[in-house]
């Protein structure tokens, strides 16, 4: 796996290094190390944080003066398998709303999965999947099994049945079990189940979870318990796209915003956003 990890001055740069080591240490054949040019001598130093690893390539990329421009430039040149990011702003901020909105707006182009480094971070033990049911969690598996194993962790895979589904359905009355939810849609059901049995076919333990509720809220909610949050997003056009494409950059970052865009900014630990996968 080529692994890219943001090496520049930020205010949780010891635990990205931190959680990167397993990753690092268990799937990486590439590493690259990405800073503004003026803060070169820190992807220098994480490089000895590192663990020292035979046939493992180390490439160091320093580009702009601001982390947009290191990391856009960066990915315009390689496009890495995973991308490790520290959250660069706070929502609880109520100053410095441009900044929040210039790395949403780097997050939507990313061509690539990534890890953001945010909250409370501690060792992954347990992961959890959010999954509303379509095929393209199924894309996820892949990645999501290469992290399991790398950090020995287990996996929850969360689908959250939406009280207006509930209400509308008619059994406002009664909210649905797991396993009524599943045979109300079985299309989902049956992505869900194959998105269990494609992460157990790798020697992961996992298990799905069905709860009501409304979705960004139960999700927060239930990912306190939990070391990683794993959530997907709509496949963005590459950086670097034609001019007569930027229109498609407006529709897929307001997808974006929406529930990714909001979990991103609240989830109280790291998420790793798959998009589709290119780990294989």
């Amino acid at each position: 796996m080529h692994i890219a990890l943001y090496a520049g001055q930020n205010a949780q740069r010891n635990e990205l290094i931190l959680l990167s080591i397993p990753l690092i240490t268990a799937l990486a054949h590439r590493v690259t190390l990405i800073t503004p040019q003026d803060e070169a001598e820190l992807a220098h130093e994480a490089l000895g944080q590192l663990p020292l690893i035979a046939d493992l390539t180390v490439h160091l990329q320093t580009h702009g003066n601001t982390f947009a421009a290191a990391i856009e430039t960066a990915l315009q040149r390689e496009q890495p398998d995973l991308l490790l990011i520290p959250a660069f702003t706070s929502p609880t901020t109520l100053l410095g709303w441009r900044e929040r909105r210039r790395e949403l707006n780097v997050l939507s182009s990313l061509p690539i999965p990534f890890l953001r480094v945010q909250g409370k971070v501690k060792p992954i033990h347990q992961i959890i999947v959010a999954s509303a049911g379509g095929e393209q969690a199924l894309q996820s598996i892949p990645l999501v099994g290469q992290l399991a194993r790398a950090y020995h962790a287990t996996v929850t895979v969360l689908h959250v049945s939406s009280q207006d589904l509930v209400y509308f359905e008619g059994f406002a009355a009664s909210p649905l079990s797991g396993e009524d939810v599943l045979n109300l849609d079985q299309m989902t059901g049956t992505t869900l189940h194959q998105l269990v049995a494609g992460l157990q076919a790798q020697g992961i333990t996992a298990h799905l979870q069905i709860l009501n509720g409304l979705v960004e809220e139960t999700v927060l909610a239930e990912c306190q318990h939990y070391d990683l949050l794993v959530i997907g997003s709509h496949q963005p056009t590459p950086i670097g796209r034609p001019a007569d494409q930027r229109w498609l950059r407006v529709i897929q970052r307001l997808s974006f915003q929406d529930v990714t865009r909001d979990l991103l900014e609240r989830s109280p630990v790291p998420v790793l956003v798959t998009g589709k996968s290119a780990a294989q």
